[in-house]
């Protein structure tokens, strides 16, 4: 048989089961409000991670920036680069050293026959520097219009899309058309190409980056991709591409260095989620990369010593060429930083490549496990603990949750969905400590009712608030017990109607039970006509005798009253005994679980039943033990002994007058 806790706490797991459903639902029919959410939570885990130093991730200090700043402007007094500006950096760069030039620049058109051709011829003396094209993107190839673009233009696509290997459907990576590239002669003397195009998610954060997008009948790569591949010399028929898993470099090597694979974790759209080091500038004013002035680099043609430091700096490095002066418009906010220079995300993505860095986001399945696991933590603590303690254990638990989340993130490089498991505890705690206090609310409402009905108010309200103060066993107490009787009312009630008999046993026992509660006795049962109460307990009462007795005259005083009431409304004659006994009993809830009943037991109480059958008519009749208690405030007259049902000596009574 089940019991009401048992149902109780079953109850409750189906409600955290609800709970769970319910907030994966949200997450599912809003995601623009909770996943957002959650990537912001996760964003704060970046902050925290760049601002302290032991935590953050390793700096490929190959990768250099060459900053065209506020600075450049001034120190060449003037707020416009030339191209002729640019060839010469583009040359002093390569006699540098550097490894690679990635410069975040679209030139799509000419400008002057003079200047356009020193720029091709610097870039073609170079063999090292790489531009940036702009795609639209469609999700399918349906959905892409025919491209309207110059013949050179479509034969330069044409000629360095990549031909890639592909395991699995591709059919979730963007398509590209119609591309804005740098003008057809820079771009062919360049070393390449790549899409410049960087994506944000819902609230406008970039936290991805595309690695591929499908063009035409084969692939080609991002700006960063690019010069990743050609830095660790990888060719495109060495790409192998995993959609919504990896896309790996297979015998990958830096220079000088050893051959291996690089395994590049990705999502179904062909992004990695990038490991960015930290904001432009952090509190203490460094920067997570190197950063160098364009105006210095341009200047150092003129100063030998200028070329050499130069050299020290770009020898073997990747650098990263880009506008990020007051007002450029190539800026947006990364989780580390709301105004953030977009060619910082291109460096991002290849420091996290080259320090194979990656993170890892845990995927759906991955996560549904997680949160089963979570489910059924929360469970057992429904079914094993009261409310306060569940509360507290669910407490803990999201606690541990973020913890668990935060440590996998800032050591394992694992993203787990932080906010939702964390609002799942929540909400099924809110629920269940709600449902269960209802039922709390429900259960006390029903046991003040109950305490209402057999202590007085003041005894209910410490009952209330100390319910430990009614035993669940029996305890042996020192009581005083009171029984009454009214004479005859089995004979007088045989001629009365039975809302009549109703009526009156109504009015008799309020006004008996008043009495009896403003002294503080406690009403164990009704018995037909007759009244069972003791004194004593739950509440302590060293006067317990005396508090009984008293409470018999006043009884006794009032039946008078009743009396002449009724005898005037031409009803019967109202008359009661009163016997009364102190002794010890058992006093306790007693029966079983599904009824319990708060009563005294013993021989004691037996004593007092066999008082009130043998007390006159309107008279109260005590034992030696209540009149031993109580001679020295109640006057009491000494009777002859009696002989009762059960003893076989005689009792010594007395009896109390009723004045």
């Amino acid at each position: 048989m089940t019991t009401s806790s048992e149902r109780s706490a079953w109850a409750a797991v189906g409600l955290t089961v609800a709970s769970f459903a319910l907030i994966r639902l949200l997450f599912w029919i809003l995601p623009n409000v909770f996943e957002l959410w959650n990537a912001q939570t996760v964003d704060t885990f970046f902050v925290l991670r760049s601002n302290v130093p032991s935590l953050r991730p390793a700096y490929d200090s190959t990768i250099v920036h060459v900053d065209i700043s506020d600075r450049t402007f001034d120190e060449l007094e003037n707020s416009y680069l030339n191209r002729y500006q640019y060839s010469q950096v583009i040359r002093n760069l390569a006699d540098m050293g550097a490894s690679l030039q990635l410069w975040d620049f679209i030139f799509p058109a000419k400008t002057n026959r003079l200047e356009d051709s020193v720029f091709v011829t610097s870039v073609s003396y170079a063999k090292n520097a790489f531009f940036g094209l702009g795609f639209n993107i469609a999700k399918d190839f349906e959905q892409a219009p025919k491209p309207m673009q110059t013949p050179r233009t479509l034969n330069y696509l044409a000629a360095t899309k990549w031909n890639i290997r592909v395991e699995g459907d591709a059919d979730d990576i963007p398509v590209a058309y119609h591309a804005k590239i740098t003008f057809p002669d820079l771009a062919a003397a360049s070393r390449g190409s790549g899409f410049l195009n960087v994506v944000f998610d819902r609230d406008g954060v970039y936290r991805r980056s595309p690695l591929l997008y499908r063009y035409d009948d084969a692939y080609y790569p991002s700006f960063a991709f690019l010069a990743t591949c050609q830095y660790l010399g990888v060719t495109p028929d060495r790409v192998t591409l995993r959609p919504g898993k990896s896309i790996t470099l297979k015998d990958a090597r830096r220079p000088g260095g050893k051959l291996h694979d690089v395994v590049i974790p990705i999502d179904r759209s062909g992004n990695l989620l990038v490991n960015y080091l930290g904001p432009v500038r952090r509190a203490d004013n460094t920067s997570p990369m190197l950063h160098l002035e364009f105006a210095k680099v341009l200047k150092a043609s003129d100063d030998r010593t200028e070329m050499e430091l130069g050299s020290e700096d770009l020898g073997g490095k990747i650098a990263v060429v880009s506008e990020v002066a007051t007002g450029a418009s190539d800026v947006g906010p990364v989780p580390t930083d709301n105004q953030f220079p977009l060619s910082g995300v291109h460096s991002n993505v290849i420091n996290t490549i080259l320090t194979e860095n990656f993170l890892l986001e845990a995927d759906w399945l991955e996560m549904l496990l997680v949160e089963l696991l979570v489910l059924f933590i929360v469970a057992m603590l429904a079914l094993r603990f009261s409310p306060r303690n569940f509360s507290v254990g669910a407490l803990e638990l999201i606690l541990g949750y973020a913890i668990v989340a935060l440590a996998a993130f800032l050591y394992a490089g694992i993203v787990l969905h932080v906010l939702r498991p964390i609002l799942e505890i929540a909400f099924a705690s809110f629920t269940v400590v709600s449902y269960r206090y209802v039922g709390e609310q429900r259960a006390k409402e029903v046991l003040k009712r109950s305490f209402e009905a057999y202590f007085p108010p003041a005894v209910v309200k410490k009952l209330m608030a100390n319910p430990e103060l009614v035993t669940a066993g029996g305890q042996k107490k020192e009581l005083t017990i009171l029984f009454s009787d009214i004479k005859s009312f089995t004979t007088h009630s045989a001629s009365l109607a039975p809302d009549e008999i109703q009526k009156l046993l109504n009015e008799y026992f309020a006004a008996m039970v008043e009495i009896l509660f403003k002294h503080e006795g406690t009403v164990d049962k009704f018995i037909g006509d007759g009244l069972m109460v003791f004194f004593g307990d739950p509440e302590p009462q060293s006067d317990h005798a005396l508090r009984c007795v008293r409470a018999a005259i006043e009884m006794q005083k009032k039946c008078r009253e009743l009396k002449k009431s009724w005898v005037e409304q031409g009803r019967f004659p109202l008359m009661v005994r009163v016997g009364i006994n102190t002794g010890w009993v058992v006093v306790g809830n007693m029966g079983y679980a599904r009824r319990l009943s708060y009563t005294a037991l013993g021989a004691d109480v037996n004593l007092a039943q066999r008082l009130e059958a043998n007390a006159p008519v309107e008279g109260i009749l005590i034992s030696h033990s209540t009149y031993e208690q109580i001679k020295n405030s109640i006057k009491a007259t000494r009777l002859e002994p009696i002989k009762v049902k059960g003893i076989d000596e005689p009792i010594r009574v007395y009896e109390v007058p009723v004045e």
